[in-house]
């Protein structure tokens, strides 16, 4: 395993308790995924969550599917031993989502939510999916785009010119990759989530306290008090309330793996032959 996916294992194991208090825009973007599922009008009996962290949005999945077999994968032991705990039915895989596990035409709803922005190989994770996912299939996912922690990251500019936030993919990579990898009809669409606190020790423990402050690239460093105390004085706030927004660039995709018909040419007339 890199030795940075190691880093993201050992960061999420360790805040698997507190993942859930502090979760504050994955919850959010999770009841949102499962309000576009109503549109979809269909029932899944398998389906796979991929990045399940603390089953959150598996939770959410198992009540809106009661008859469903739900499968949470998560590269974090403790991330699914929180999952256990919810909802004991769910079945879970320690694993890596660049490395799955399963048999070919395994699922028919494949979701993933806030985890591919900690890959490498999305490509390789597009090839995977659809091949698990059974004809007509769907697979749903979330991630995070390029204006993501764009308030810290303007604060640290004055800082210093160390990358301390991670550079996060544009939204159009995501779909002509889905349609490289022979997904029909991607759709895709964007939205600004903002999320507000009123210290920004509560904009730090949103990161911390989730396990998201791994800065891909870039070995693990503790921020001092003289820089805390910067970052906090320059920090964009709210003029109306004062308060310390971040925002979250959430880009969303859902694509199908459609089933492709055979056309019956018999009774076709040769076009020489008229």
């Amino acid at each position: 395993m890199a030795n940075y996916k190691k880093r993201i294992q050992q960061a999420f194991n360790t805040k698997a308790s507190s993942y859930d208090e502090y979760s504050v825009a994955q919850r959010e973007v999770g009841r949102r995924m499962i309000e576009r599922l109503d549109l979809l009008k269909f029932k899944p009996l398998n389906i796979l969550d991929l990045g399940s962290g603390t089953g959150y949005l598996a939770e959410l999945l198992f009540a809106k599917f009661p008859e469903s077999n739900v499968t949470c994968l998560d590269l974090a032991e403790n991330m699914l031993l929180k999952c256990r705990e919810k909802a004991p039915n769910l079945n879970l895989i320690i694993s890596d989502i660049e490395n799955m596990p399963f048999r070919p035409a395994s699922f028919d709803l494949i979701i993933s939510s806030f985890t591919l922005h900690w890959c490498e190989e999305i490509e390789k994770i597009f090839h995977d999916v659809r091949k698990s996912l059974k004809g007509d299939g769907i697979f749903m996912f979330t991630t995070v785009g390029p204006n993501t922690l764009r308030e810290l990251q303007e604060a640290y500019t004055y800082i210093d010119i160390e990358q301390h936030v991670n550079s996060f993919t544009d939204m159009h990579m995501y779909g002509d990759s889905l349609l490289k990898c022979g997904f029909d009809d991607p759709v895709m669409d964007v939205e600004e989530i903002i999320v507000e606190y009123s210290s920004f020790k509560g904009v730090l423990n949103s990161l911390k306290k989730t396990g998201a402050n791994t800065v891909i690239g870039q070995e693990p460093s503790h921020i001092t008090k003289k820089s805390y105390i910067e970052l906090s004085n320059v920090y964009p706030k709210n003029d109306d309330n004062g308060k310390f927004p971040v925002t979250y660039e959430m880009i969303y995709g859902m694509s199908w793996n459609r089933v492709k018909k055979n056309i019956d040419n018999t009774g076709v007339i040769p076009i020489k032959k008229i």
